[in-house]
């Protein structure tokens, strides 16, 4: 019994030394930051949102990578209602007292999941937060589409949507 024990030492120390020096050495292999691997996206990548507060609007802004500019539709409204690309019913998670939704077609999610939450609050006069409401890849010969929800609150007279470029960005202005 202890020949079969030194002798199964015999083999797992080594190999549990092996194991443990490759998970040691392991974050050493990892991208930094400057390392990190380029974006992937069909035609334009969604990096972040931000926002602020002017004199008589709130600006939001959606920080895009490089390639062709995407394609905006948008809706306001009163209701938090949304529906998916499956036709599924749903609903914005903060509440206001209107809303803005904005589709980005052509554009897809490159690392905004990962730099910003699923809902990101912004606390401005009229513009309260942001929210993923979903993506969709190139299917069956559809184009990608990135949707975003923005919770409103106070009286909101108008906005305006549009892009810049250098560095591409999709810039949302609502007035109070």
């Amino acid at each position: 019994m202890h020949t079969t024990r030194r002798t199964l030492a015999r083999i797992v120390a080594p190999a549990t030394a092996v194991v443990l020096a490759m998970l040691g050495a392991a974050p050493m292999a990892s991208a930094t930051p400057s390392q990190a691997a380029a974006e992937t996206c069909e035609d334009i990548c969604v990096n972040g949102v931000r926002a602020a507060t002017h004199t008589g609007y709130d600006r939001v802004v959606f920080d895009l990578g490089t390639g062709p500019l995407p394609t905006i539709e948008t809706a306001y409204g009163t209701s938090p209602g949304y529906m998916t690309p499956g036709g599924e019913p749903r609903e914005m998670l903060t509440r206001g007292s209107s809303y803005l939704f904005l589709s980005l077609k052509n554009a897809e999610n490159g690392t905004y999941s990962a730099t910003t939450p699923h809902v990101k609050l912004f606390n401005l006069p009229t513009v309260k937060a942001n929210q993923l409401l979903f993506t969709t890849g190139s299917i069956l010969g559809y184009s990608p589409e990135i949707a975003f929800g923005l919770t409103l609150d106070g009286p909101v007279l108008r906005y305006n949507v549009f892009t810049l470029t250098q560095p591409n960005r999709v810039v949302v202005d609502v007035y109070r």
